[in-house]
């Protein structure tokens, strides 16, 4: 594949996977979803990215899955028919934050030193992700303070998760300009 093919069918696989993580919030679907896109990962790391990002994509995923953690123990954020380990998110959003770690260095590559922008892009579009999940029944958001939450949370960790890898990138020496 091309660079600009790949870059394509990254950013249009993300868009399904967000599609398939929001509506697998159902009981039973959400460990099929996660084990398929968790097969995805691999197959990113093992065709596209390489092994020797495997760190820096799942610190990624990590640092996402946390926040968004954080906002559910506050009841930021409320997932409907979460059944299994009612004391984190459900898999279907670990599944998600797995998926988007595999955008960072290959769609989103292009925003890594535009860090102003991804403030702004993360303050905006963040929060409308998660709108669009509510929209479909798959969380609630309670109030003004959830989008506000949201808003933040992806100002800061998208231009956050970018630095981190392009940093890998650099000691991997795999920069590119």
């Amino acid at each position: 594949m091309t660079n600009k093919k790949l870059i394509i069918f990254n950013f249009i696989s993300f868009q399904v996977i967000w599609w398939l993580c929001v509506l697998s919030a159902k009981p039973g679907l959400s460990t099929a979803v996660f084990a398929a896109v968790l097969l995805y990962t691999l197959l990113h790391l093992s065709l596209v990215e390489g092994w020797a990002q495997t760190l820096p994509l799942l610190l990624t995923a990590v640092i996402g899955a946390v926040a968004d953690q954080f906002a559910y123990k506050l009841q930021w954020i409320l997932f409907e028919n979460h059944t299994q380990w009612l004391a984190y998110i459900p898999l279907w959003m670990l599944a998600l934050w797995l998926a988007f770690a595999t955008t960072l260095n290959v769609s989103m590559r292009w925003l890594q030193h535009k860090y102003a922008l991804a403030f702004m892009l993360g303050a905006v579009f963040g929060p409308l992700a998660y709108l669009g999940a509510e929209s479909v029944g798959a969380i609630q958001l309670p109030g003004l303070y959830s989008l506000a939450w949201f808003a933040f949370e992806w100002a800061t960790l998208l231009p956050l998760m970018l630095w981190l890898r392009h940093r890998f990138n650099q000691s991997l020496a795999l920069e590119q300009t």
